[in-house]
Formats: C-alpha cells, sequence, structure tokens
C-alpha cells in the first residue's frame, strides 16, 4: 500500500519481495486528508486469483534478506493464522509479548486481541483477507487507523494472530504521513542474518502455552514495560475493556510483590536499575528456555525505546549497550534462581 510521497521507495521495495510478485496498490486520493485505512481498504480487496495467502506491506517497510523463502516457510508452518512480520519496538502490549517468545526461543508470539494490530506488514489466509476487505469498506475513511480496525475484526472474528519471531520486516527511517512523533521500529528484527526457514517450524504446542501466559484472565495478568528511563507493571485488567494504549502506568518497585516480585532483589538505583528491573521480571514470566537466539536483539530494542531523549544522548551507544547487558544480568539472575529451585 502505497502514497505517492513515498514514490523513491516502492521499487527497491519491488525488488526486495522478488520471486514473490508484489503489486502496487496506490491511495486513491493521495491529495486529501492522510488516511493509511483510504488505501487500507483497496489493498486487502486486492487478493490475487488463486491466492491461498495475502500479504500486505505498507511502502516505508524494510525487508530481511532471503525474504520470499523466509515468507513461504511462515506460511507453510502456520497456514490458518493472521501472521505479523512487523510489531512495533513500543507497543502497549504486542511488544512484550515478541520479547517474552523470544526469551523462551520461541518462532511465534501469539499477539493480544486488545492492542492494535501491526499493520505494516500482515499476511492473512485469502479468505480471511477478503472478508477483512468487507469489513473495512464501510468505514469512513476519516477513522484513518486501519491497525485499530483490523485489530477489531480480528477480534470479533476470534482470528489468532501470531507474530514471527524475528520479524521479517522493518520500519524504515521516513517521516510519517499521519504526523505521528514517536520513532517505529521492530521489536526484533531478522534483518541480514535471518533463521535457517525450519525455524518456522516449531511445535505448535508453544504457541498455545505463551499464549495461556496472558489469556487467564486473572487480576494480575500483566506486561512489563520501559518507557520513560523507568519500568512499569501494565496490568491488563481483562474484562474492564480498558484501552490497550493508555499512558497510565503502575511503578514497578510499589507494585511488584502482586506478581510474587521482591523489589529488594533489584540492585542499584537510577536507569541501571531499571532496565535490570524489566530483565529480572521477564525472566520470572519466562517459559522454560530453548536457545534464545534473538533475546539480546530484543532486549536491545527494548532499552533503546524506553529510554528518554535526554538518557539516550547521555548514555550514547556504549552506555545503551551496557544497560542491554544489565538487562539481560536480570533475566539471567532470575531464570538461574528458578532453575535453582
Amino acid at each position: 500500500m502505497h502514497h505517492p510521497a513515498r514514490a523513491h521507495l516502492v521499487g527497491a521495495l519491488v525488488r526486495a519481495c522478488l520471486p514473490l510478485v508484489a503489486r502496487v496498490v496506490t491511495d486513491p486520493d493521495p491529495s486529501g486528508i492522510r488516511s493509511p485505512l483510504r488505501t487500507a481498504k483497496r489493498a486487502w480487496a486486492a487478493v490475487g486469483e488463486g491466492a491461498t495467502h495475502h500479504l500486505v506491506i505498507q511502502d516505508d517497510a524494510l525487508l530481511c534478506a532471503d525474504f520470499a523463502a523466509q515468507v513461504m516457510a511462515a506460511v507453510a508452518a502456520r497456514p490458518r493464522h493472521v501472521v505479523a512480520l512487523y510489531s512495533d519496538w513500543n507497543s502497549p502490549q504486542n511488544s512484550y509479548l515478541v520479547r517474552r517468545a523470544a526469551a523462551a526461543g520461541a518462532a511465534w508470539a501469539p499477539l493480544s486481541r486488545t492492542d492494535w494490530a501491526p499493520a505494516v506488514a500482515l499476511l492473512m489466509p485469502a479468505d480471511r483477507a477478503r472478508e477483512l476487505a468487507r469489513y473495512l469498506a464501510p468505514i469512513p475513511d476519516e477513522v484513518i487507523d486501519d491497525d485499530e480496525m483490523i485489530a477489531r475484526f480480528c477480534r470479533e472474528w476470534r482470528l489468532p494472530m501470531l507474530a514471527a519471531v524475528p520479524h521479517l520486516v522493518e520500519k524504515g527511517n521516513v517521516e510519517s504521513l499521519t504526523a505521528h512523533e514517536d520513532l517505529y521500529h521492530a521489536t526484533v528484527f531478522a534483518g541480514r542474518n535471518p533463521p535457517p526457514t525450519v525455524h518456522w517450524a516449531r511445535d505448535s504446542a508453544q504457541d498455545a502455552a505463551l499464549a495461556a501466559g496472558f489469556e487467564r484472565a486473572d487480576p494480575w495478568e500483566h506486561m512489563v514495560e520501559l518507557r520513560g528511563s523507568r519500568c512499569y507493571l501494565r496490568f491488563t485488567r481483562p474484562r474492564t475493556k480498558e484501552p490497550a494504549g493508555h499512558e497510565y502506568g503502575w511503578y514497578w518497585h510499589d507494585w511488584a510483590p502482586l506478581i510474587g516480585i521482591d523489589p529488594r532483589v533489584v540492585p542499584g538505583q537510577g536507569v541501571r536499575a531499571e532496565v535490570w528491573a524489566a530483565g529480572y521480571m521477564l525472566g520470572a514470566d519466562t517459559l522454560e528456555i530453548d536457545r534464545a537466539d534473538w533475546l539480546r536483539p530484543a532486549l536491545n530494542t527494548w532499552v533503546e525505546s524506553g529510554l528518554r531523549p535526554a538518557d539516550r544522548s547521555r548514555f550514547g551507544p556504549e552506555g545503551r549497550a551496557e544497560l542491554t547487558e544489565a538487562c539481560l544480568e536480570g533475566f539471567s539472575v532470575r531464570r538461574a534462581a528458578d532453575v535453582a529451585v
């Protein structure tokens, strides 16, 4: 799905899809109100004749190496699911669920039913894509946000959504067309070194085990969040219909005992202690580990997305790398304690 203001990006993106043949669906009213939904309606309706699956990619996407082979292997492994090839590095719930899956060495992360859909690169079985197109068609373009409408569709149709871990798509450093000022990047991107294609054929029982960890509908269901250089617990408060993206957070030190964490185990103070605590609580929430090859990259984006701009500048690249190691240290300390028990 393409806006003419990004004409310089389309050729490279189409070539990166080869040997898959990409078709460009252009915004039908590029001078009108900026509305991803307007173009998404047409992109989701453009299912190829005889296709089994339909993939919609936004025009500011960057694709991993060997993209087509990776996509085909992913489809073969999870043919009935809605598959996200990208999730944003600080989305309220999904970014944590992806990191939790990466920590467990999983190839797939079951995503939240209430967070917005990662629409940068999303794949569906062809019949579901057609149903989505019919669902989106009557919604006014002024609603703008295709990701929220797609999430609503998946909830209403009870379609399970998985994110590929690592992601096959990154978001390029391109100015937003809808006035969003935040930086957007993938939670964990495969980049130039994607996994062997057999990676995607991991046992589907792990999907169910990971999903069960955040669909318990108990009062202490939570995500761990790094935001503004502080660590928070984001209690999902199931059944309350509380918006996934609200800005309210529960500071970890005050509320950690509710999830069985003694805050006194966290050494020191300041930003290092905040990221150490985040890693420790992720470790407490992680299933048995099976070669967590993508954990460090996932923690790195956690730190990068979670720091205040002033702290990003103050620490610099080396300092931020040390913070990633502190987050990994907290994770490892907790996992070692669990193994010892």
